[in-house]
């Protein structure tokens, strides 16, 4: 087996692609918000959660890779890429039972 298949493989099995675990209830909240917000590709749904989330993070309720994660799905639905949007919500959701 070539270098690049087996670090391929390696990062799959260490968990590629994951989203991080929660630290709060609230982000846990927040990970439905979103997704309900996604899936029924509601822009102000978007933007309450928006909020949702800067207060978590004014309140240092998430951590970094958390931050990172909420920003990136919520950027997506705010450029109309409301699949990716909706899938990276439901894998975090998912994610978040291990």
């Amino acid at each position: 087996m070539g270098l690049v298949t087996c670090l391929t493989v390696s990062l799959c099995l260490i968990g590629c692609g994951r989203q991080p675990l929660v630290q709060s209830p609230e982000a846990l909240s927040l990970i439905s918000q979103v997704y309900t917000a996604c899936n029924t590709r509601n822009e102000k749904r978007i933007a309450i959660c928006q909020t949702e989330l800067d207060e978590l993070i004014a309140v240092n309720k998430l951590s970094d890779v958390e931050q990172q994660a909420f920003r990136r799905i919520l950027e997506l639905a705010r450029n109309g890429q409301w699949e990716s949007a909706e899938k990276q919500a439901l894998d975090f959701a998912n994610d978040q039972v291990r």
